[in-house]
């Protein structure tokens, strides 16, 4: 990976963050305790936000023409980064009831996606969500929130000008989440961002390697949201 891909990453990690911890302050990662573990009673609700649809970003210092002569010249590649299929990530919550109800946990999957922005934004607190989540309780009937917050899918290319500074690399971030809905502490937090060159030449007719890339990056995701409930 290119230190401008890196450094590319490094922001939306922290944008990733920003999403429940408002603008000045970035939470860190919280992993589960043994607490979270013998805690059997309370009702776990599983849910996920709006996936949004895979898309080429175009970064790095571009003025305004520079970005219509770069996004001319990779319109190609951007219809078929649209085409590409996040499915896998939406079946998420589905697995994760399932490992935990195999704990002896009691699990609710939530069906409708979660969109955090619906709910009042609260002083930064590092440990507790900026967003008061604390209506999902009344709602679903459930003590804890789990959630997966994805909110980056599709490649990354950086620009310098309309010269570009990197192959185009699949993308996938995002951040897993469990919340105490009694008062929105955080009881795991996981921030996560893949960046998965292709083997091969990323340049085919059909983007083929860029395309399983993609794919390779967003099994990683899923891993890194499941493997913390299969202790």
């Amino acid at each position: 990976m290119t230190l401008r891909a890196i450094r590319t990453w490094a922001a939306l990690t922290l944008l990733a963050c920003l999403t429940l911890t408002g603008c000045a302050h970035v939470q860190p990662p919280v992993p589960l305790d043994q607490q979270f573990w013998d805690a059997k009673e309370p009702t776990i609700g599983v849910a996920i936000t709006v996936v949004p649809p895979p898309v080429l970003a175009l970064t790095g210092n571009q003025g305004l023409l520079d970005y219509a002569i770069n996004k001319g010249v990779n319109s190609k590649l951007s219809d078929n980064v649209e085409k590409w299929q996040v499915r896998d990530l939406n079946t998420l919550p589905d697995v994760i009831v399932a490992k935990l109800e195999a704990k002896g946990f009691k699990v609710k999957r939530i069906n409708e996606p979660v969109n955090l922005q619906a709910y009042k934004e609260k002083s930064y607190r590092e440990g507790y969500t900026v967003r008061d989540l604390t209506p999902l309780k009344a709602t679903y009937g459930v003590d804890r929130l789990l959630l997966v917050n994805v909110f980056a899918t599709g490649a990354t290319r950086s620009y310098y000008g309309f010269v570009p500074t990197s192959v185009p690399m699949a993308q996938v971030a995002g951040q897993g989440m469990v919340v105490d809905l009694a008062d929105n502490r955080l009881l795991w937090f996981k921030p996560f961002s893949i960046v998965q060159a292709a083997q091969g030449e990323w340049d085919e007719p059909t983007y083929t390697n860029l395309s399983n890339a993609f794919y390779q990056a967003m099994d990683t995701s899923r891993q890194q949201m499941i493997t913390p409930f299969e202790q």
